[in-house]
């Protein structure tokens, strides 16, 4: 009943079945928190936005995850996988809403709750994965990130096919799917032994005292070229030769699924070369994918968009892997301060996309989206040992 393969000599049995719990629900979760990507186009036709409103809804998702912190915080001394199993239904109401605001104003107060629901799902997940399995963070994350990238492989697909069925009022009639995941999810992690003991916070800021800055310049090179493809990829592809449909399916397909592949390959891969070989890899491999997409001519160019998923959306179990490597005592805390810089740093990074946009085309933002991602690399050496 509890299925369970032995791993490299030293680390004990890596836990599937519980690990494949919280990736499910991750999976549910980011299906319906991707709808904003593809129904930009619609929502930007139906409100008449420019690039850089249109980017500002981000902001307004992204703003409750200055609250990761203290969710991890409680995580470390409550249980709050409740609120682990409680997110997909409440993410899944605010995302299919979204087509039935009356206003700009509407549609940006109810982003802003469903942020909620997202912060209080991603402060925990990744922290539980880690305890779950301590000694094999990288592929822990590995599969949990999976989850996440398949989410956001089906999200758009689901959007775009809701829409193009039934409108945008329509897509309400997916609520059910949402809730009816949180129900079966509560019913598997309730059940989930993990024991999570309290220990001063104290310990953990000389930890991130070292670790902050490297990690904001990281966070934002990943935020600048992550938060431009997954905003205005989809509005890109409908801007040069594909329907808004094609928009959203080509970006699910080319872009998210192979993201995928990424997240199970290179986690593991770090586990053995080190978090920042993998990431030198992934960033680099990614941002000159990113090249050869933007300028090679026709229908050849969507060759490179495979590539460019797999090693950007690789980059963070990586990540979440480095950060519980230096903070083994308050994984959630540390997960929680982590995520709430790189959720926050998003929204500003997709914002000034959208306004580099407005002014020179998307094309060109995203150049410089990638040369940011590159240039970041430079804070690798910064980053502190990991204590034994």
């Amino acid at each position: 009943m509890k299925p369970a393969v032995k791993t490299a000599s030293g680390v004990g049995i890596f836990p599937f079945f519980k690990v494949f719990v919280v990736s499910f629900g991750h999976f549910i979760h980011d299906t319906f928190s991707a709808f904003l990507g593809p129904l930009l186009p619609w929502l930007i036709e139906k409100f008449d936005l420019s690039y850089a409103q249109a980017g500002s809804l981000t902001a307004f998702i992204q703003a409750p995850s200055a609250l990761n912190p203290f969710i991890g915080y409680l995580s470390d001394r409550l249980a709050l996988r409740y609120f682990v199993s409680l997110a997909p239904a409440v993410t899944a109401t605010g995302m299919v809403l979204l087509g039935v605001m009356p206003n700009y104003v509407a549609l940006a107060a109810l982003l802003l709750v469903t942020g909620f629901s997202v912060a209080a799902f991603h402060a925990p997940a990744p922290a539980l994965v880690a305890h779950l399995a301590p000694r094999q963070a990288g592929r822990g994350m590995s599969f949990f990130m999976a989850g996440g990238e398949m989410g956001r492989v089906v999200g758009p697909l689901l959007a775009v096919w809701a829409v193009g069925l039934w409108g945008l009022e329509g897509l309400p009639r997916l609520l059910v799917l949402g809730w009816g995941a949180s129900l079966l999810l509560f019913w598997q992690v309730r059940r989930l032994p993990v024991n999570m003991p309290s220990r001063p916070v104290s310990e953990l800021w000389p930890v991130l005292r070292r670790l902050a800055l490297p990690l904001i310049v990281l966070v934002i090179g990943r935020s600048l070229l992550l938060g431009s493809m997954q905003t205005f990829l989809p509005t890109y592809l409908s801007q040069t030769g594909f329907s808004k449909v094609m928009g959203g399916v080509g970006y699910a397909l080319l872009y998210e699924l192979p993201g995928v592949a990424g997240a199970l390959i290179v986690g593991p891969w770090s586990d053995r070369v080190g978090r920042p070989l993998a990431i030198v890899g992934a960033v680099g491999v990614a941002t000159g994918a990113l090249l050869g997409f933007l300028f090679t001519p026709g229908m050849l160019r969507l060759a490179w968009l495979p590539v460019v998923g797999f090693a950007a959306l690789s980059v963070q179990p990586v990540m979440l892997a480095l950060v519980q490597d230096h903070a083994p005592r308050h994984r959630a805390t540390a997960n929680g301060a982590y995520l709430g810089l790189s959720f926050l740093m998003r929204p500003l990074s997709v914002t000034t996309i959208g306004a580099l946009a407005d002014l020179m085309g998307l094309r060109w933002a995203f150049v410089l989206s990638a040369g940011a991602s590159l240039l970041a690399l430079l804070a690798l050496p910064f980053l502190p040992d990991v204590e034994g």
